[in-house]
């Protein structure tokens, strides 16, 4: 489903003007975003849970030139299923 169309059926859904829709989602990703990136985790009812976690920094093994790399620690995105979406989609 491409963004048009996802904005087209909540239009529809809510009989909303795609403007207003189009608002209201770039507000929901722009509040969404702005959380997750001062380190908070977010969830969304029925969805599921957006976390921001800290991967630490590791030595792996380069085959090629039989080195050792440091990889620097950085941030990830953990995601967690709802029990509802999860049974919508028939995995628990």
């Amino acid at each position: 489903m491409t963004n048009k169309e996802f904005l087209d059926k909540v239009s529809q859904k809510t009989g909303f003007k795609m403007t207003d829709v189009k608002s209201l989602s770039a507000a929901l990703i722009d509040v969404v975003l702005e959380s997750i990136a001062q380190g908070n985790s977010v969830t969304v009812q029925g969805f599921g849970s957006f976390e921001p976690r800290e991967k630490a920094s590791r030595k792996i093994y380069n085959p090629t030139t039989k080195d050792y790399i440091v990889v620097p620690s950085k941030t990830t995105l953990s995601y967690k299923m709802s029990a509802t979406l999860k049974e919508k989609l028939n995995l628990g």
